[in-house]
């Protein structure tokens, strides 16, 4: 299955996807605003739109001088 195809991501696949430690990837899971997440059992899951819609909300927009 193409990774763009799926619809949700474990938290494995989310840090690969993103590029992040795992101390972090749970550091955004967890914080008010942060990525939004899905709990299943003690599995967590994320939607691969939620987390391009977050990531685009929280870009670093540099001002143009």
């Amino acid at each position: 299955m193409n990774e763009e195809s799926k619809e949700f991501y474990s938290v494995e696949e989310l840090r690969c996807w993103l590029g992040l430690g795992r101390t972090k990837t749970f550091e955004l899971l967890n914080s008010p605003g942060g990525i939004p997440n899905y709990r299943v059992g003690k599995r967590i899951l994320v939607r691969r739109q939620e987390v391009l819609a977050w990531l685009e909300e929280h870009r670093n927009l540099k001002s143009e001088s």
